[in-house]
This record gives C-alpha cells, structure tokens and sequence, in this order.
C-alpha cells in the first residue's frame, strides 16, 4: 500500500485503472495467493486513491462475480468471490468515505496477449491458426466475444470524468457462438485445423451492456468480425517479425 501511495505521489496520477489480479486456474492453484492479490491487492488500490483523493477510479471485476452467491446456474469459483467481495469492499469505501468507483465486470476478452485462464481459448485458437498448428476449444454454443480494444474503451471511458457511488456493470461484447466464430476465423484462415467440443461455457454468455453504455460516455462497438479479423492480423504482424510465441503448454 505504501509503495503505490508513493508511486501515485511521485508521479501526480489522477485516475487509476485497476486490472491487475489472477484468473481461476491459478486461484484454483493457491487460494491464499488468490485471495492476497485480487483482494487485498484491490483493498490496497481503494486505500491508495482515498488517501490520495483520487475520484476517477476503475476496476476489473469479472462475470464470474455473478455466480456468488452459490446456488444459481453458473459456474461457483474462488476467483468470483474474491471478485464479488471487491464489489462489496468498493461499496463501503464510497459508504463510509465517499470514494467513488465503476466497477466493470468484463466477460470473455480476447485479443492478442490474452494467454492464460479458462476464457483464453478462443483467442489462442486465433494464434494457433496463425502458427499452422491444430487447437481444440472445449467447449461449444454461445459465448461472449469481447473484443480487448472494445474493453480497454470501456475502462478509459470510466475514468474519463468524476463520478458518484460505486456502481457495478457487466460489460459482454457481442454474444455469438463459438461455431459461428471460428467460422469467421476459417475464411481467414481456410486451412486451420481449429475445432470446438464439449459442452457450454459455464458461465454468462449474453449479459446486458445498455446499463454501462447509458452510463459511460459513447464508446466503441467491436463486432466478432472486426475483432477476430484484427487480432488475426495482429498475430500475423507478430508471426512476420519473429515474435509470436509459441501456444501455452
């Protein structure tokens, strides 16, 4: 907490996006560590701009929130609650000290660097198909496509002007299957051996954006097509300079 009050002093910031934390897999891995970076690391961020009174202040939550309380339709993880609980902390932070906050619960982004968690998989099929190498998404039907420039707006947008309270919004993109998405992807690319099995996503697909988007000021709207074609071609600049990695594990 002291170091970002000092980074934040040092270097005369304003507005803070928070995007910082780690995915269900490596929750799943190491709780503790979960718990110490998505919340405590948020809990230290909150500090930081009250004390620095800071009022232009965002933060990732995530759809997987929306799965806590237990007992509903969608997949229960400890990275959701720990998602959940920043909701709750950036609530009392504006309750009792009046900071104000926009929550941002962003479904599945892909785009390029988008690399690791359950949610990764359709933008690693783009980069597969990129590197000729045959990829398997696991699972089928609907799925949220949020393009990671349309989620980058969405954050800059919401640190654009002072705010009141601490509301939350989910933030989905496009809903489409992910048949019809690697559909688009095989025009571009017509010889990828890129497949989808199994069964449904295990989370929301198809949240509502008109709550953020009356909210926030006009920010851009990514269709799959656009997003799929411009991280296919992102990837292919990659690939041409050398600097594409190789697929995850």
């Amino acid at each position: 907490g002291a170091r970002l009050g000092e980074i934040v002093r040092r270097h005369g910031i304003g507005a803070i996006i928070h995007l910082a934390g780690l995915q269900v897999p490596f929750c799943i891995a190491n709780p503790a560590l979960g718990a110490r970076v998505n919340v405590e690391g948020t809990i230290n961020i909150l500090q930081t701009a009250r004390e620095a009174g800071i009022r232009r202040l965002a933060y990732a939550s995530s759809s997987a929130a929306l799965a806590i309380p237990p007992g509903g339709p969608w997949c229960e993880t400890l990275y959701g609650v720990y998602k959940r609980a920043n909701e709750y902390s950036a609530h009392v932070y504006w309750a009792d000290w009046q900071l104000p906050s926009v929550g941002i619960r962003p479904n599945v982004v892909y785009g390029v660097a988008r690399d690791q968690g359950v949610s990764s998989k359709n933008t690693l099929a783009i980069q597969a198909a990129v590197l000729g190498e045959p990829f398997e998404i696991p699972y089928t039907g609907p799925y949220s496509w949020l393009y990671a420039g349309e989620a980058a707006a969405a954050f800059i947008a919401a640190v654009s002007r002072e705010g009141e309270g601490a509301p939350v919004f989910d933030l989905n993109g496009t809903c489409e299957t992910i048949e019809n998405g690697l559909a688009i992807l095989k025009r571009l690319a017509p010889g990828a051996q890129i497949t989808a099995t199994g069964g449904p996503f295990p989370f929301p697909t198809d949240l509502d954006d008109a709550p953020i988007r009356a909210h926030l000021p006009d920010y851009p709207s990514v269709t799959p097509e656009e997003g799929i074609e411009a991280t296919w071609r992102a990837f292919r600049q990659l690939a041409e300079e050398g600097r594409l990695p190789l697929l995850p594990g």
